[in-house]
């Protein structure tokens, strides 16, 4: 295995660790004998997802399916938008109550009476942690069709003669391990974000100690 392939796959074992990391706190708050609340209930379902994104998007990758491993590293973003926010709802299980019956997220408050749109979720998460705002703009992209997957199923461009060359197909062109550093970067730090936020939340189940902590705004 050279560097280049030992790096790529240290990656996804840390991808791997992270997961491992959040169900081992989940698992220590959830056998506390405590009232199971609406916010419990919603937290859970935001370690399920942030869960089963961080496989999909390790097979994806692995799978050099870098379309969908893109989507996939928005919909964590997705996740992280929504779990930063109930920090500064007013009334969170009152919140997680209204989402667990089927409310719409957007039609939700804050505590500054912003309706929580994917607009506001974003430009919130955006003031503390800047990067968010180009890795959700580029991975958007996949999201929706546009003209990213034109460009990216060009296999090679041959300057000499002016051609263009294409892989139309369900796998990418063929490259090199290096492609995929920045987008395993990017999901790396996304779901280290995620896991502190939900980390903290259990934690302060198990320790009255963590509720101040809970309610500040979350570092990754």
């Amino acid at each position: 295995m050279n560097e280049t392939t030992a790096i790529f796959h240290e990656s996804l074992a840390e991808i791997e660790r992270l997961g491992d990391e959040l169900m081992k706190h989940v698992a220590k708050s959830m056998t506390l004998e405590k009232d199971f609340t609406s916010s419990d209930m919603f937290m859970l379902g935001a370690v399920r997802r942030t869960l089963a994104q961080s496989k999909g998007f390790s097979q994806l990758i692995s799978a050099r399916n870098f379309p969908c491993a893109a989507a996939i590293l928005r919909m964590q973003i997705d996740t992280a938008m929504r779990v930063f926010a109930l920090y500064g709802m007013r009334e969170r299980d009152s919140c997680c109550q209204a989402l667990l019956g089927g409310q719409k997220f957007n039609t939700l408050m804050n505590a500054d009476g912003q309706k929580m749109t994917d607009a506001n979720l974003r430009k919130n998460l955006a003031k503390h942690y800047p990067w968010i705002n180009s890795i959700y703009k580029e991975t958007s992209d996949f999201i929706h069709l546009s003209g990213r997957h034109f460009y990216n199923s060009i296999s090679h461009l041959d300057e000499e003669t002016r051609t263009i060359h294409f892989s139309i197909s369900g796998n990418d062109p063929e490259r090199p391990d290096t492609a995929y550093y920045e987008i395993l970067g990017e999901f790396l730090e996304v779901s280290k974000l995620v896991n502190s936020m939900l980390i903290k939340y259990f934690l302060s189940r198990v320790d009255p100690k963590h509720e101040a902590e809970n309610a500040a705004i979350p570092s990754a």
